[in-house]
């Protein structure tokens, strides 16, 4: 996941909250390839985003360094991050839509036009996907996590497992059972 210790980053978590600036710099010098790795997997389930893994890695590190530290640990840093992903890609979609359903009137060039009609439904799509894990972190935490880690995180079994603290059998199963309720919810 790292090449740095994960005992490192987590002490370095601890003195930024303490207020240490030069921790906070080292978070982000050491955490900065792993977020871009993060965006760009967010980006693999975003098809109509028209964002960069560079913006949107630049844009959640900046998301994190405005917000109150409260770090548990170095697992807890990356799931934030992933949820800062995913509400970039779906703030973004969001602007998209309402620019398409006349939020704003600018002229754009026939290459742009393309590219828009193409994302329609994706921009929509993730929209619904948004709304629907919303709606199942309401009822399932823990499977609505495991899906976010899986799809904007671009976390493995293992590492899901680790960071959810189960087994990688549960994470399988809350994987078929998350993907299962949000194919129902989307579709309704």
């Amino acid at each position: 996941m790292l090449a740095s210790p994960p005992q490192q980053i987590t002490q370095l978590l601890r003195a930024w909250e303490a207020g240490d600036g030069v921790a906070r710099e080292s978070v982000v010098n050491l955490v900065y390839d792993h977020v871009r790795a993060i965006a760009a997997c967010s980006l693999r389930h975003a098809p109509g985003a028209t964002l960069t893994p560079t913006e949107i890695a630049h844009e959640a590190l900046l998301r994190i360094l405005g917000a109150e530290a409260g770090w548990q640990d170095r697992r807890h840093f990356f799931h934030v991050i992933a949820q800062a992903t995913r509400q970039i890609l779906v703030d973004a979609a969001r602007r998209r839509h309402a620019d398409k359903r006349g939020g704003a009137v600018e002229r754009i060039d026939i290459a742009e036009a393309a590219e828009q009609i193409a994302s329609a439904d994706s921009d929509a799509q993730l929209l619904r996907i948004d709304a629907a894990l919303a709606e199942l972190g309401r009822s399932d935490q823990r499977r609505a996590r495991t899906i976010e880690l899986v799809y904007f995180g671009g976390y493995s079994r293992a590492e899901i497992a680790a960071t959810l603290d189960v087994s990688e059998g549960t994470v399988d199963r809350d994987l078929r059972l998350a993907r299962a309720w949000l194919k129902v919810a989307i579709e309704a």
